[in-house]
């Protein structure tokens, strides 16, 4: 008489299988990822750290580790984002973790950009905390934000990284024009009182400054005038409409249209030096109320 056969391969419970599409299983993907960008943040402390110190004591060795650190901390960022695009199959700008993580990209191409023109390292001293800040916000909230396919599934879909990316380098952009504001306000007040201290030694010139806002003024406006144009001709590949009357297209017209005065006030004498600081303040301003204020005030935008 045969003798029953035994199995010789048990099943697994359904509990313990793994649907490589689940939310779930897309959220481990996402810490998978999540060691590269911790890396990118450590670069980028030491590159902030070091770019104040070099701004005090003004030494080179100091000077040469924050660039060290600071190119470092950018290779390992666009390798993260590079590999964010491939992994999760969209480009990386949705939701605000994405967002944050690629306006900090941005910030440090402005500043790279900046240092290779005018040799002046003292604005890292204000950008790259910034980017180390954004870098670490990037790294510990979660990603939640619009599906990419109700974004990406017109006809247009190549528009969406055109405009959003012109749009972020235009914000890095203002960020330059607002710091150069500050510095060159800073600069005349104590030249104005006699008051010559540490701080003031360790700026550039006031004409470097105002050189420096305005290239950074002419090359944000350019990239915002892309992206709201690219923008629109999306938007009106979704659904036929230009125009939304969104509280992000509306603020950003009007830092469009600040922008382009300062540019065109700057050409005249009445319009340089402390009133046009003040302008890239306010611009600056403007520009917080479309990145983040829209946030508050519900939007039709997606992305940050």
């Amino acid at each position: 008489m045969d003798k029953p056969s035994v199995a010789t391969s048990v099943s697994l419970p359904h509990v313990f299988q793994i649907n490589y599409n689940s939310p779930h299983a897309k959220s481990l993907g996402q810490q998978a990822m999540k060691p590269l960008l911790l890396a990118v943040l450590a670069a980028y402390i030491v590159a902030a750290i070091h770019s104040v110190l070099a701004f005090i004591n003004k030494r080179r060795a100091v000077e040469r580790v924050a660039f060290l650190s600071l190119a470092v901390g950018f290779v390992l960022h666009t390798a993260s984002l590079i590999t964010d695009w491939t992994q999760e199959g969209h480009y990386p700008l949705f939701g605000l973790r994405e967002t944050l993580s690629f306006l900090a990209w941005t910030l440090v191409i402005s500043y790279l950009l900046m240092l290779s023109r005018y040799r002046t390292t003292a604005l890292g001293c204000f950008i790259m905390p910034l980017v180390a800040l954004l870098t670490f916000i990037a790294t510990v909230i979660s990603n939640k934000g619009t599906s990419p396919g109700t974004v990406t599934g017109s006809g247009a879909a190549w528009l969406f990284p055109v405009h959003t990316t012109m749009l972020l380098f235009a914000y890095a952009c203002f960020f330059v024009v607002f710091i150069a504001s500050i510095m060159y306000l800073v600069q005349e007040r104590e030249l104005k009182l006699k008051t010559f201290g540490a701080f003031f030694h360790r700026l550039p010139s006031l004409s470097t400054i105002n050189e420096i806002a305005s290239h950074a003024a002419g090359i944000g406006l350019t990239l915002l005038t892309l992206g709201i144009a690219t923008g629109m001709l999306w938007s009106s590949s979704r659904d036929g409409r230009l125009w939304h009357n969104d509280p992000k297209e509306i603020f950003a017209a009007l830092t469009w249209l600040l922008y382009l005065s300062l540019i065109l006030y700057r050409a005249s004498a009445s319009w340089r030096g402390r009133r046009a600081a003040w302008m890239g303040v306010a611009g600056f301003a403007l520009v917080l109320c479309t990145f983040f204020g829209t946030r508050l005030m519900g939007t039709y935008h997606v992305f940050g």
